[in-house]
């Protein structure tokens, strides 16, 4: 299929029409399970989270935290949906892959990297806790991933990793289970953190909030707070 930028520029209006939504678009072929291949292009979206939500779960998550982490990927679920329907309109095929459904319970994981499509669409780079880093919202954002076979004019693959000798999500992790390296093109999640480490801190320390969120690193990170000093 060739690609057709009037209809790319369909799904951009209707991007750019949802209020502080961020988004890009990356060739992920490379990158997808073998049920996935046929879908080899990503749009890659995302919500930021508000500092008022963030900035008081330095010391760990409360209710507020938790509320806003689920509404948020319900919004972004709906937002996939649409844009997948969008794109079927167009003719094409198209998945959305859920915010944050967990389907490798071996290896904690989804269907689909949600970090993998937005590095490459250029959204951001991976800080030491494996977290997406946009420039300008930081770490402060959830994002998702729609699929597609729809051919499309893609972002340059965001490289630059501005994190420099800044080890605040190191020392601030509860369960010490960042591992301290700096990300790079090639660096596995397993280089950077410990995820089951991670997992079972949450399960056992915040059983009231299901044991799915904690977001220490996420509130320390200087980048996306004017907080920086």
């Amino acid at each position: 299929m060739q690609l057709d930028l009037e209809k790319q520029n369909r799904i951009i209006s209707m991007l750019n029409g949802i209020p502080d939504m961020v988004y890009g678009f990356a060739d992920v072929g490379d990158d997808l399970p073998f049920e996935l291949k046929q879908l080899p292009y990503a749009v890659s979206i995302g919500i930021p989270l508000h500092d008022d939500i963030i900035d008081p779960i330095i010391a760990g998550p409360n209710q507020a935290y938790y509320d806003t982490y689920n509404s948020v990927n319900e919004q972004l679920d709906v937002l996939g949906e649409q844009i997948q329907q969008a794109i079927e309109q167009l003719g094409y095929h198209a998945c959305a892959i859920a915010s944050s459904k967990r389907t490798d319970f071996v290896n904690i994981a989804g269907d689909f990297p949600h970090k993998t499509s937005a590095v490459k669409s250029g959204l951001g780079w991976l800080g030491r806790s494996s977290l997406l880093i946009t420039k300008k919202f930081g770490p402060r954002i959830r994002i998702s991933t729609i699929l597609t076979d729809m051919p499309l004019l893609t972002n340059d693959f965001a490289t630059t990793n501005s994190c420099g000798k800044c080890n605040r999500c190191v020392e601030a992790c509860p369960a010490q289970a960042i591992v301290g390296n700096a990300w790079s093109k090639g660096v596995s999640r397993e280089d950077l953190v410990d995820v089951k480490k991670c997992d079972v801190w949450k399960i056992e320390h915040y059983p009231q909030f299901d044991g799915l969120v904690c977001g220490v690193c996420v509130a320390v990170c200087p980048h996306g707070t004017k907080k920086k000093a």
